[in-house]
């Protein structure tokens, strides 16, 4: 059997954070959480998760920089990198795809979509939830 694909949620809502969670557990990955950028390189170093849904606000350093040392880190090369937010002048767009991030997406995010991004990068076949 398979592993399921690991999803970081980084977001300093725990609202949104619960949100992401409970919908990827749903659609058959894998998930843990972070609040800050610090404790996502924390957790990524750790566990060397296959995506990291990113926000770009965070409260001790942005997601900008986040995504910099995870695009740095020989161990997470494979990790791919999706910036989520609201911020989403081109100028932010291109700054987020400069630092690393693989794909960028605006919040609010519909979940299908969210799913439809991460199974692309991580080139996996949808597979139905289990009952």
């Amino acid at each position: 059997m398979r592993r399921a694909p690991l999803v970081l949620i980084v977001d300093d809502a725990a609202d949104n954070r619960e949100a992401y969670v409970e919908y990827l557990r749903f659609r058959g990955f894998a998930t843990r959480e972070a609040a800050s950028g610090g404790q996502a390189l924390d957790i990524a170093l750790k566990e060397r998760p296959d995506v990291v849904l990113l926000d770009i606000r965070l409260p001790d350093m942005n997601g900008l920089e986040v995504s910099r040392r995870v695009r740095a880190t020989a161990s997470l090369r494979h990790t791919k990198v999706i910036a989520v937010s609201a911020c989403v002048l081109p100028s932010d767009v291109s700054q987020a795809l400069e630092s690393g991030c693989h794909s960028f997406l605006q919040k609010p995010c519909l979940p299908d979509a969210l799913v439809e991004e991460m199974n692309r990068l991580i080139q996996r076949e949808d597979t139905p939830p289990a009952c």
